[in-house]
């Protein structure tokens, strides 16, 4: 099994976005090969197994600039990127072009793009070591802490906050109901509205993350539990706008609530969420997380 570092992984990247030559990665050494190359057969016999690089769709490149756009904080921007992304024929050509006036603003595209992309050859590699047997590696904790910062803005504050929150937990709502059986889901969203709304102001932190244009994309819930002497540190509410959720900022957005409560005594500090993607649970791994308990649900016929 190959070790993967920053020059694989932009080569794989590369192997991606390419939609005219089919690549292959060498499981062995992970060399990028184009495996239409006819000079490239008889090598290709030679070498060990060769698996897919990780998909990545016209789609999921439109969506990306769509996302990137939406986090530019200067108007005239993302009003010319937006326009860009809003024509028919040639429309990545035209986005491209648009960034290419505004220097800086192409350099954060860049790193974005890096930093999603990479994202997921990562997800893809952990696959392919617990296909091996290996353990999975996850992210690096700091990995898009920089790109973030730059990108968003990070607010605390208490429950007064809340309403200004009730979008993202409507928009929560709605894809939880898609997802799984409507009771279940109106129980647990009605528990966890009540035991937000029931507290006081004071006794709940609210973490808000805005994009540079002032749209709220994310927001977490915590509070403080005491028994008798003793306390801890409960999530009890992650939202991300689809959108940004391969850049890690749910994961990011729990460490903040992590840190702030640490920063006040409190060193224990439980995500209890019902909903959240399996993929969470394996990420928060890589920020020394542990599981605990299990939630399992079955559906008789």
């Amino acid at each position: 099994m190959f070790d993967i570092n920053e020059i694989l992984r932009g080569e794989i990247i590369f192997a991606m976005e390419n939609q005219e030559i089919d690549f292959g990665i060498d499981i062995d050494t992970g060399e990028v090969v184009a495996r239409n190359d006819e000079n490239n057969e008889s090598a290709e016999r030679e070498r060990g197994e060769i698996s897919e690089p990780p998909v990545w769709t016209s789609g999921d490149g439109f969506r990306l600039m769509e996302s990137f756009a939406r986090t530019v904080g200067d108007p005239e921007v993302m009003t010319a990127l937006m326009a860009a992304l809003s024509r028919g024929r040639g429309v990545f050509r035209a986005f491209k072009d648009t960034l290419a006036r505004y220097t800086e603003i192409e350099r954060r595209w860049f790193a974005y793009k890096d930093t999603v992309m990479g994202r997921r050859v990562d997800d893809w590699y952990d696959s392919l070591r617990e296909a091996s047997g290996l353990a999975r590696l996850g992210p690096e904790p700091e990995e898009t802490s920089e790109l973030l910062a730059g990108e968003f803005e990070f607010r605390r504050a208490g429950g007064e906050a809340w309403p200004e929150c009730r979008e993202l937990f409507s928009r929560s709502l709605d894809e939880a109901l898609g997802k799984f059986p409507e009771a279940l889901v109106e129980y647990e969203y009605a528990v966890t509205d009540r035991e937000i709304s029931a507290m006081n102001a004071n006794d709940l932190s609210v973490f808000m993350v805005e994009a540079a244009a002032g749209a709220m994309v994310a927001v977490a819930v915590a509070r403080k539990i005491f028994i008798a002497d003793r306390s801890f540190g409960k999530l009890i509410f992650l939202y991300v706008m689809p959108e940004q959720r391969d850049l890690g900022l749910g994961q990011t957005l729990s460490e903040h609530a992590r840190e702030a409560l640490a920063a006040e005594g409190v060193s224990r500090f439980i995500v209890d969420i019902p909903f959240l993607p399996e993929g969470f649970g394996l990420s928060l791994a890589s920020f020394g997380y542990v599981a605990f308990g299990t939630r399992w649900l079955r559906t008789s016929d």
